[in-house]
């Protein structure tokens, strides 16, 4: 039962990123850039091919001017 739910909050996740990604004019590059990882990792979360590390996801947060609860929020 706990496997369907992680993967909502992947996808999830997977899609805030991006949108917030976008609604910011940003290209994985230059989100990656700012948030000081590798842009294929930013493409592989993006996918849920990839599952962030804590530390990754306060980057990524940051970089995106974003909480990480914003993240994970299903309010979009």
């Amino acid at each position: 039962m706990w496997e369907r739910e992680l993967a909502r909050k992947k996808n999830l996740l997977a899609l805030n990123i991006k949108r917030i990604r976008l609604e910011r004019g940003l290209a994985q590059e230059r989100l990656a850039l700012e948030a000081g990882v590798d842009r294929t990792l930013v493409s592989k979360i993006e996918r849920v091919v990839a599952n962030p590390s804590l530390e990754v996801l306060v980057k990524l947060a940051t970089a995106l001017q974003v909480s990480i609860q914003a993240l994970l929020s299903e309010e979009s």
